[in-house]
């Protein structure tokens, strides 16, 4: 019985830990980019179109890892639409960003149906499972927690340290938060704002497409213009609530995994006619609590001076 009870923490643990991989990749593309002093309401569409074209790539080829390129490539062009229109145009990038979001639907769910008819529900016949990490994978507890994990969920992490030297500790970081913090003295000071906001927004449309890609990739076998599940809204809450620093995003991306984790493990010892609309209630767990720790942690906190302003050199 402690051995079944123990087995049930671990596998608790590690399925809180995959779950979370969706936000822990677009909460550190978020970061980059906030730190750069633009705010991207449209990772929500990103990750949608990123999900859809991963899903499309897959299928069509056979090929997860094609559909993972593809889902990258998907992430990076919706991005740098964002970014040609908050960059170059100079449009508002609340307005931009919500515009994105609803371009995405409307486009995913059209080339769907154009590729697909009306009531089909094609799906992929395998996914991108754990991967065990050799001798590492043997470690007993942390072996299962950590090294028996996605592809996606190494590369999360990996990317904390990463993204935290990028941004703190590296010439262009320092550029990065100099832009963020007022892009007209950077610009007097030489440098090239627009060149600095869109290589964060690659990094960006990289990261999102992984994460929109895993979706349909790793966590599912099918597509839905409902799969992102305002997992883009959650990351932007992730980097407020992490204090637009990589360790924070990386802190927050868990707790939202977590609880979307415990959310379906209750789930699963719900029985009777009334068990399908309490899991639906418990789905909205992971947002609630969310919500209550922007609320909570999210006061008085000073993001860069300059995010979601528009900046024309002009």
């Amino acid at each position: 019985m402690i051995e079944m009870e123990w087995a049930l923490i671990i596998g608790f643990i590690a399925a809180g830990i995959r779950t979370s991989a969706p936000l822990m990749l677009a909460s550190l593309g978020e970061t980059i980019v906030e730190r750069g002093g633009i705010l991207n309401l449209g990772i929500e569409g990103a990750m949608l179109i990123s999900a859809f074209t991963g899903f499309m790539g897959a299928f069509l080829s056979g090929n997860l890892w094609i559909g993972l390129l593809m889902a990258i490539l998907g992430g990076i062009l919706t991005v740098i639409t964002f970014g040609i229109l908050v960059v170059r145009i100079n449009l508002d990038q609340v307005v931009s960003g919500l515009a994105i979001n609803l371009l995405a639907a409307g486009l995913c769910l059209y080339f769907f149906r154009l590729a697909f008819s009306q009531g089909a529900f094609p799906y992929l016949s395998e996914l991108i499972g754990p991967y065990p990490i050799p001798l590492l994978s043997q470690i007993p507890v942390i072996g299962e927690v950590l090294f028996n994990q996605t592809i996606f969920v190494y590369v999360g992490i990996v990317s904390v340290p990463i993204t935290y030297y990028l941004i703190f500790k590296t010439s262009y970081g320092l550029k990065l938060r100099s832009v963020g913090e007022d892009p007209l003295v950077a610009s007097y000071l030489g440098i090239e704002v627009s060149k600095i906001r869109y290589t964060a927004l690659i990094l960006e449309g990289i990261f999102v497409g992984m994460a929109g890609g895993l979706l349909c990739l790793s966590m599912f076998n099918v597509f839905d213009t409902r799969i992102v599940a305002a997992r883009g809204f959650v990351a932007v809450s992730i980097v407020i609530l992490g204090r637009w620093n990589p360790v924070g995003a990386f802190a927050g991306s868990l707790l939202f995994g977590f609880t979307e984790a415990l959310s379906l493990w209750i789930g699963t010892f719900l029985i009777g006619p009334e068990s399908a609309s309490i899991s639906q209630l418990l789905s909205l767990l992971p947002y609630l609590v969310t919500l209550i720790a922007l609320l909570i942690g999210g006061r008085r906190v000073r993001g860069p001076a300059a995010l979601g302003s528009p900046f024309s050199k002009e």
